[in-house]
């Protein structure tokens, strides 16, 4: 997998956002960081809980009277190992929850798994990981699942598509801190990868988020920094973008996958070399992964062979869920700054934007 060129997008298109901790109510204590190794960190938010950071990627690990549950492993193993050992040092893991798919999300499950302890995710993640061969957690829920934690709990909540069609939140009600995980975003972050993700009910499965949990005192995203409820806020608003109806996929016509077994084509009015990057203009490129057809039109794309990444800095994408030789549109927006890059046979198609300029409904 090329990770490192992935890691690197995430933090690119999510920034580097100052804390947003200025709206949350001050504390006399410094806050208190915790370098675990060379890229993991750990940042005390209360007196049980800590967010750990790889590389701009966030999961969250609860204490409570010698117990403790983690929440996300970071993108390696090696890192999943750091931080269990730490973790193990202080409590007993009573549980690890897995909070969507995606290898930020679920990449150290086989070293949580060979620890034995009880792992535990949403039954569309279960899904996904059986059609895409990736490990699978001992437990599994449909929509909501409470686990106990010494004498208090945690509350792992599914509310609908956003970021992925899995995605769930995870509230401590003890502490009032949510775990947004993807579903929310960062203050000021990109519209981010897009590629598996519902646009046109994010902003209202981010409404039910903050219905349920807008007390929260901290509010912690899958990317970045964290800060309180106006994080959700700014989910809703980023993601409420002109849609005209949500419409379920059964809805849209089929219409036949023009590449048939082709992995991609390109369609320019000029293709050159510049500086050894090569230069598409008045373009259209079409791609395609196991799952979904990704079309770019655009005045001009940058497109690199070796790696197949495309960055374009207007356009249009398009994004089409495949269904045997056929598919169906999920997604058409113009945007402003795409990058484009295929991970690798799992994740398939990255579609990165940082903003989103209108739809084409």
């Amino acid at each position: 997998m090329k990770k490192k060129q992935f890691t690197l997008l995430l933090i690119l298109m999510l920034g580097t956002t100052a804390y947003t901790q200025n709206n949350i109510k001050k504390s006399s204590k410094p806050i208190e960081k915790i370098k675990v190794s060379k890229h993991l960190t750990l940042t005390k938010i209360s007196e049980r809980t800590y967010i750990h950071t790889q590389k701009n990627n966030n999961g969250i690990v609860y204490f409570n009277t010698n117990e403790a549950i983690i929440v996300s492993t970071p993108n390696s193993d090696i890192e999943t190992q750091n931080l269990i050992d730490w973790v193990k040092r202080k409590a007993k893991i009573v549980a690890y929850v897995i909070d969507r798919w995606h290898p930020d999300a679920m990449e150290g499950l086989d070293v949580v798994k060979k620890h034995k302890i009880k792992t535990y995710a949403n039954v569309l993640t279960q899904e996904i990981a059986q059609r895409k061969g990736l490990v699978k957690t001992d437990s599994i829920f449909k929509f909501r699942k409470v686990i106990k934690v010494g004498n208090q709990k945690i509350i792992c909540h599914y509310l609908g598509e956003a970021h992925t069609t899995d995605g769930i939140v995870v509230w401590l009600p003890s502490e009032k801190i949510l775990f947004g995980g993807n579903e929310i975003r960062n203050v000021n972050g990109w519209v981010g990868n897009i590629g598996d993700a519902n646009l046109k009910a994010w902003s209202k499965t981010a409404k039910k988020v903050k219905d349920l949990y807008g007390t929260a005192r901290i509010v912690v995203p899958g990317h970045g920094a964290y800060g309180g409820p106006e994080l959700i806020d700014y989910t809703i608003m980023l993601y409420d973008i002109g849609f005209k109806h949500v419409s379920k996929g059964k809805n849209i016509k089929k219409t036949r996958n023009p590449l048939g077994e082709q992995p991609l084509s390109i369609v320019s009015k000029k293709d050159m070399v510049i500086a050894d990057k090569r230069i598409l203009l008045d373009a259209k490129v079409t791609l395609q992964d196991a799952s979904k057809l990704v079309v770019i039109t655009a005045p001009r794309i940058k497109f690199q062979d070796s790696k197949l990444q495309i960055n374009a800095q207007i356009g249009r994408v398009q994004i089409y869920d495949k269904e045997g030789k056929c598919m169906r549109l999920r997604t058409d927006v113009n945007f402003k700054n795409l990058i484009i890059l295929n991970v690798d046979q799992t994740v398939g198609l990255v579609v990165i934007l940082k903003e989103i300029t209108s739809v084409n409904n």
